[in-house]
């Protein structure tokens, strides 16, 4: 009995649950963002955890002789540590959000602690396990299949890519405006032409603050009056745009739009309005037709606060200041870790982070207001006053209370206090930039307004202004302000080129679009709805 016991124990099974179950949270969270990560992305975080998986593998070896057990307890690990994030959005998004038991402190004890009674129970029964092995074979098998299914079909769908063989770039150049002929366009994009000593050539600061609302949005929806701010822009002789608004909802789409002087129903036109791609935005904003001009026309390219999406790839800067890649919440493995049982841990060191980033970018702001032998063109976005809501109004630590990226949006004081420091950072540095014999270009945006329990895919008139008002405030050294009146982002450069390079672009009607995120290039023209409604709010 003795050895037939030990044979059957000894017996060599089947086992790969603990390798499937330890990818699936990966391909998993690829699936979910396939249309904004590339697949080269999975490659590594598969590589770790599949190592670290095998590693465990060998150790509990050495104090555990049935492999079952240690198959068992590996993928019992495994699911409790990937999955508590998912465990910890179900019960922040119950009845029980507000109440003490959603905190970590509370959930995270009982949530291991039932991983532990398993991983006891495991050790100490004298099964064997083998039907449990292979039916738990079968279910990592089956979701990893599904799972692939859907990957699988995801790329292969029209839907998804649009036409394949449609050169975008082409496409998008193709259909511009202004003349994509032009001999500074067919010189080699890495060969500067040799600017006019005699022509003036300023300095362009285009700073983008995140969801920074327009004046009128502040009183209407914050209750907030922001005339000090405006007033200090007023005295620096700036031009504040009334009741604008942004052209796009996203800031995907808005800053796409801005930097390649462009509307983005022209792609819609080369690829299937329901398209899920939002490769083809990255792609184009990160070679984007402004910064080609500039570089083209002798300008220094620098980059500051890259922690957003493509902004940390843009082909033509030459300078990346304030990265602080970690913080990118669009990476693959940032996603995991707030997933994952150790999120917690990791909250106020990301937090952190992006308090660090932020002040980061406002000092290198400074230090590029020092006097170079060429001009320069600096592109910096500031992911505030968008949430998390990390600073007080006089940059004083403040905790957004929930894991970053998921601040609850009716926080409007909040939102209000990024605002104020915001302000007061800005009223430190513009003076500085100003401080200048050859006085740059300032560009003040807000690339979206704010937005609180918005229905994208059905926003009521309320909805669309208050996501749409944006601050818009521009300053020209010689205070030609004419064509500016009603501008909206996607002609500023257009206006910059031809007020100081000589260029003769047309400039398009203002055009308002509304998008939701699932179908980045369904946009509905919502011009009149605001026109309509931005003094009043008639549903």
């Amino acid at each position: 009995m003795f050895m037939q016991n030990n044979l059957k124990q000894n017996k060599i099974s089947f086992i790969i649950h603990p390798i499937l179950f330890s990818i699936y949270p990966i391909i998993f969270i690829f699936s979910e963002n396939i249309n904004l990560l590339p697949v080269t992305e999975i490659v590594l975080p598969i590589s770790i955890i599949v190592g670290i998986t095998i590693l465990m593998l060998f150790i509990l070896k050495i104090k555990i002789k049935n492999r079952n057990k240690i198959a068992l307890i590996i993928s019992l690990i495994i699911i409790t540590f990937f999955s508590y994030g998912h465990y910890y959005d179900i019960i922040n998004g119950s009845e029980f959000a507000d109440s003490e038991i959603s905190r970590h402190r509370y959930l995270l004890i009982p949530y291991s602690g039932l991983a532990i009674i398993g991983i006891i129970f495991f050790i100490k029964s004298n099964r064997l396990f083998n039907n449990a092995t292979t039916v738990i074979n079968g279910i990592s098998v089956s979701i990893i299949v599904l799972i692939s299914i859907n990957i699988v079909t995801d790329y292969s769908n029209g839907d998804f890519f649009g036409n394949p063989e449609t050169t975008y770039e082409e496409k998008w150049l193709g259909m511009s405006t202004y003349n994509p002929g032009d001999e500074l366009f067919l010189k080699n994009e890495n060969v500067k032409v040799e600017f006019e000593q005699k022509k003036y050539s300023p300095d362009i600061y285009y700073i983008i603050l995140d969801e920074y609302p327009s004046d009128y949005a502040l009183k209407q929806f914050f209750s907030f009056d922001n005339n000090k701010f405006l007033e200090f822009l007023d005295e620096q002789e700036f031009h504040i745009v009334k009741n604008s608004f942004s052209n796009y909802p996203s800031t995907i789409q808005s800053l796409t739009s801005s930097l390649n002087m462009e509307y983005l129903d022209k792609i819609t036109k080369e690829v299937d309005r329901d398209s899920k791609n939002y490769h083809l935005l990255n792609k184009l904003l990160s070679d984007n037709e402004v910064m080609k001009k500039f570089s083209s026309y002798g300008y220094d390219i620098v980059n500051i606060g890259a922690l957003w999406g493509p902004n940390g790839s843009f082909k033509n800067v030459e300078t990346n200041l304030c990265e602080f890649k970690e913080v990118n919440r669009d990476s693959l493995s940032r996603q995991l870790i707030e997933k994952s049982i150790i999120m917690h841990f990791y909250e106020k060191h990301f937090e952190q982070l992006r308090r660090d980033q932020i002040i980061c970018t406002y000092n290198e702001i400074e230090n590029t207001s020092e006097e170079r032998t060429t001009p320069k063109f600096v592109f910096v976005h500031i992911l505030s006053p968008h949430a998390p809501y990390i600073f007080g109004p006089n940059g004083e630590n403040v905790s957004p209370g929930n894991s970053l990226d998921s601040s609850p949006w009716n926080e409007r004081n909040a939102h209000v206090d990024q605002i104020k420091f915001v302000n007061k950072n800005l009223i430190e540095l513009i003076p500085k930039l100003l401080n200048s014999e050859n006085k740059p270009i300032i560009i003040l945006q807000g690339d979206t307004g704010a937005g609180y329990e918005i229905d994208w895919k059905s926003p009521s008139d309320v909805m669309v202004i208050e996501r749409m008002s944006n601050l818009n405030a521009i300053y020209f050294p010689n205070k030609n302000y004419d064509k500016i009146n009603n501008l909206t982002p996607v002609n500023t450069f257009r206006i910059i080129f031809n007020e100081y390079f000589d260029e003769e672009n047309v400039l398009h009607e203002n055009k308002n679009y509304w998008s939701n995120s699932e179908k980045p290039y369904t946009f509905v023209d919502i011009t009149k709805r605001l026109k309509n409604n931005q003094l009043g709010f008639n549903d």
